[in-house]
């Protein structure tokens, strides 16, 4: 007893003489000032993309806890979760949102933080740890709304792994199970786990690995069942012109852009001009990028078998890329937020490497690399600000994507009709297969008093995708501005069956009952099945409409 009290008090004695700035309660609290000032000017960012998609979700959008949202066809529940949270505190502002992201980062660097305390020296994990928190390629996973599947499953996942380096193999599961709620692409974390177990020399638990793939069993396995049963082409799993081959031949050279990305963070984009492979020569790089990677897969497993630590961690990157990487065919063939994830082993490797480097000369190296890559985070930002910043940056990056003149031909819609036909008709002309182009050009054309026109785009968009609610609506739309009543009617009924919370089609069916005197169709029309999870605004406008023009 008296040599534990003298261990104890020597300890107190002790712990003033390590460094400020080896303490974990100093470094986190330095990580957290880093983190706002490089993301504060993220939080006056407009939403982009498919973060539009959060506000026309009636499951979000619906008052309540949001049990409901964990629903055997929505593979992201804990996500949606927070959006509806995020829709109940400040409805489609999107301060809040962001908000949230920034502060899921924060937690992430300080999870790291420890981790790599476990595994690193506590100055070199918190250097490290401040690459991963103010490197530029991170932005996108933070700044983009839609992106917080990112940011939250790589939470769970940090928690799994810090459960697991503390020998916690049950909590290491279960969080790990939890973390495919928010998104599936943790789905290689027990590869992760079988290399670190490698690197360790020691014996994997079974238990703990059985009930890891039984998890990831559960989620691939709802996953491609969602796929191969959705009405629509669900850009994933499912893509009109990208098969599995295709898809990982260009993923070899879509790796060499993240790499290069990683060390050069230049010409950052939602969308980059990223050509499919059709072959190993098809184009010409597609080989050239897996020999690249072979080589490199082999060095490193050469150097793992010597046993470097940081070779373990190198290769857990590619372990971690490899769901968004590999043959499940996306339609995007490269977002930058998918590294977010892999880029944890990335800079735990880094720090293996850097402890090999004399403390004065790392020293020098962060302070001169943190407020670089700081600066070009708050730069990266600026593009994200509103929806004509950010398209027009991603034009001026990738001008031969169509979807750039998509999203900026949407952002001058309301303000500037002649711009939109402009911009639209050069996205049809970069890619006359864009159903969704061919869609909205259609209901620009609708707005410039062209129906007829409007009706030939809206077919070309139906014929290039499977039939959907809102391609009949349009169609019905079309028709009713002809005068051609019956086939309009026919178009809107369609659109019900196929959609019966469609609130578009519903509401132009009651309108029309109603111009054509028929208020009790109009009335029966309006009324909408208790299944629906309508947004409340659209179901107290469908109302008044049914009001107007039906009979009770």
């Amino acid at each position: 007893m008296a040599k534990k009290k003298k261990a104890a008090a020597a300890t107190r004695v002790a712990a003033p003489d390590i460094p400020l700035q080896d303490r974990l309660n100093w470094q986190a609290v330095a990580l957290l000032l880093l983190v706002f000032a490089a993301y504060a000017n993220s939080l006056g960012a407009s939403f982009h993309f498919d973060d539009y998609a959060i506000l026309v979700d009636g499951y979000i959008t619906h008052p309540g806890f949001g049990w409901d949202i964990f629903r055997p066809s929505q593979t992201r529940p804990l996500t949606y979760l927070t959006f509806h949270w995020n829709y109940l505190a400040g409805g489609s502002d999107p301060e809040g949102y962001h908000w949230i992201n920034l502060l899921l980062h924060a937690a992430n660097c300080i999870l790291l933080l420890v981790i790599a305390r476990k595994y690193l020296s506590p100055f070199v994990a918190a250097c490290v740890t401040a690459v991963f928190a103010l490197h530029p390629l991170q932005s996108e996973a933070v700044t983009y709304v839609f992106a917080r599947s990112t940011l939250l499953s790589t939470h769970l996942a940090l928690w799994s792994i810090w459960f697991y380096a503390r020998d916690r193999w049950v909590w290491s599961a279960v969080m790990f199970g939890v973390s495919l709620l928010a998104k599936e692409e943790t789905v290689a974390l027990p590869a992760l786990f079988l290399l670190l177990d490698w690197s360790q020399k020691r014996r994997p638990r079974l238990g703990f690995l059985a009930a890891l793939a039984g998890f990831a069993t559960l989620a691939a396995g709802r996953l491609f069942y969602l796929i191969y049963t959705a009405p629509v082409d669900p850009g994933v799993g499912r893509v009109r012109g990208i098969s599995g081959a295709s898809y990982l031949l260009t993923q070899g050279r879509v790796l060499w852009d993240y790499l290069r990305l990683t060390i050069l963070p230049v010409g950052q984009t939602l969308d980059h001009d990223v050509a499919v492979s059709h072959g190993l020569f098809d184009p010409g790089t597609t080989a050239v990028a897996w020999i690249g990677l072979a080589a490199l897969g082999g060095f490193l497993l050469w150097q793992a078998w010597k046993g470097r630590p940081w070779a373990f961690w190198a290769l857990g990157y590619f372990v971690l890329i490899s769901p968004s990487s590999s043959i499940v065919a996306q339609a995007d063939l490269m977002f930058e937020h998918r590294t977010y994830l892999p880029m944890v082993c990335l800079v735990i490797a880094l720090g293996f490497l850097l402890q090999r480097v004399p403390r004065r000369q790392s020293t020098i190296a962060i302070c001169v690399l943190a407020p670089v890559m700081l600066a070009a985070t708050v730069v990266r930002n600026t593009a994200w600000h509103d929806e004509k910043s950010f398209w027009n940056d991603v034009m001026a990056k990738s001008p031969h994507k169509a979807r750039s003149y998509l999203g900026l031909a949407r952002a001058y819609m309301n303000d500037d009709p002649k711009r939109t036909l402009q911009l639209l008709r050069q996205g049809l002309e970069i890619d006359p297969n864009n159903a969704e182009m061919q869609m909205n050009y259609g209901v620009a054309l609708m707005g410039a008093q062209e129906p007829a026109e409007a009706m030939v785009h809206f077919q070309k968009a139906m014929a290039l995708t499977r039939e959907t609610a809102d391609n009949w609506n349009n169609i019905g739309a079309a028709h009713y501005s002809l005068k051609e009543y019956e086939e309009s009617l026919k178009s809107y009924e369609r659109a019900l069956q196929l959609d019966p919370c469609s609130y578009n089609a519903r509401r132009n069916i009651v309108m029309l009952y109603g111009t054509s005197n028929h208020p009790q169709e109009a009335w029966r029309a309006g009324e909408v099945p208790s299944t629906c999870h309508m947004v409340p605004d659209q179901a107290r406008e469908l109302e008044n409409h049914r009001r107007q023009v039906g009979r009770p």
